[in-house]
């Protein structure tokens, strides 16, 4: 790997921990900003009032993120129209829920100027499902919109 890749992932690394580490302290604010700007720009784009709305419903529903692993797969220097012609990184983040239960966000950003953003707009909770005996429990999933 390339001295360039190595340190885009890395930097790309500590702002996927950054985000998530922002989730957890109720900075959604925060979050929004971490959105791809080029995004954000779009009249058709989440609004903050809903970003905060989702996120709050998401942690509601599985309490704080535990980062377990992230694996990120770079694309520098490869043009995409999905990404405007910017580098752009594709992955899964592992991690686990207040219950200890797994779930992986398939992760999506792009680097704008120096810094990398998400392309995700909101987080869907686990699903929670009913037994025969009326218990509710977490699905084991969740993912980025």
């Amino acid at each position: 790997m390339s001295t360039k890749k190595i340190r885009s992932n890395s930097a790309l690394t500590k702002r996927i921990a950054l985000f998530y580490a922002h989730l957890n302290r109720g900075d959604f604010a925060q979050c929004h900003q971490m959105i791809d700007p080029r995004v954000r720009a779009k009249p058709s784009s989440v609004t903050l009032l809903q970003y905060e709305n989702s996120l709050r419903d998401f942690l509601d529903s599985v309490g704080a993120v535990s980062i377990v692993k992230t694996d990120v797969q770079l694309h520098l220097d490869e043009p995409s129209k999905l990404y405007e012609d910017r580098d752009f990184a594709t992955g899964e983040t592992v991690w686990q829920d207040e219950d200890g239960n797994s779930h992986v966000f398939q992760e999506r950003w792009v680097r704008d100027g120096r810094s990398w953003f998400t392309r995700s707009t909101g987080l869907l909770a686990p699903v929670l499902t009913t037994a025969a005996n009326g218990d509710r429990s977490r699905g084991k999933q969740a993912a980025g919109k």
